[in-house]
């Protein structure tokens, strides 16, 4: 009798031991390597004269069984999705085009995923000069409701880059028209930052709001389109 008890108290605590056990862990982050954020990359292989090919790379992450790699084109022409168990992922893409990436690191036995911060860069073709990156909005948030300041001003932040390095200038559109956007603003990066701007607006109003950039060539980009509500 004293062993049966025994077992059964052995049995019990093997039961609960396998009940607190903890879950696979989430992946570790993912440190991007090439090609570097907001760059030109000239290492491609030619594969005819409007592509060529590119190799990823990125660090390998802690508890990280694979990884899928998502590499967009900027003017809206397709995303390319691949899953890996390396470090390293070839793709063939449009010379002369401006792209992101980003690398997600899955477990596989949780399902769990962690991903990485999303680079950009131009994948170089024949042109000797490439238009600056589509600038990055990142205040407010599209779809965000906010407060105006004191003065009746609501501040827009963006981020811009240039392949070339020869941004001269970025143009502020705002308005409550997503279709008729009229310039606010015309900023000269050679008198300072123009990477933010205060905005006058009315409150319970519905604006949009786009960047535009332009470098020393004379080339422009845009940015998304964003809005936001002024409460």
């Amino acid at each position: 009798m004293k062993k049966w008890l025994l077992f059964a108290a052995m049995a019990g605590t093997m039961v609960g031991c396998s009940k607190d056990a903890p879950p696979p862990p989430e992946p570790g982050p993912v440190t991007l390597v090439f090609p570097e954020n907001n760059s030109l990359c000239i290492e491609g292989v030619s594969q005819s004269e409007t592509r060529s090919e590119v190799t990823f790379r990125w660090e390998a992450a802690s508890n990280a069984d694979a990884y899928e790699v998502r590499v967009s084109a900027l003017n809206n022409t397709g995303t390319q999705r691949q899953i890996t168990s390396g470090q390293a992922l070839s793709l063939v893409l449009d010379k002369g085009t401006p792209y992101s990436w980003q690398v997600t690191a899955i477990n596989e036995r949780s399902g769990a995923e962690t991903s990485s911060a999303e680079w950009r860069f131009y994948n170089a073709g024949a042109s000797l000069s490439y238009p600056p990156f589509p600038a990055l909005l990142l205040e407010p948030a599209s779809g965000a409701s906010v407060l105006p300041d004191g003065t009746g001003a609501v501040l827009l932040r963006w981020e811009l880059a240039d392949p070339d390095g020869d941004l001269e200038a970025c143009e502020v559109y705002l308005g409550t028209d997503a279709a008729d956007l009229p310039r606010l603003a015309v900023l000269d990066l050679l008198e300072g930052p123009a990477d933010r701007f205060l905005a006058p607006v009315e409150r319970d109003t519905v604006y949009f709001w786009q960047i535009l950039s332009r470098d020393a060539q004379g080339n422009t980009s845009r940015s998304a389109l964003f809005s936001f509500r002024v409460l």
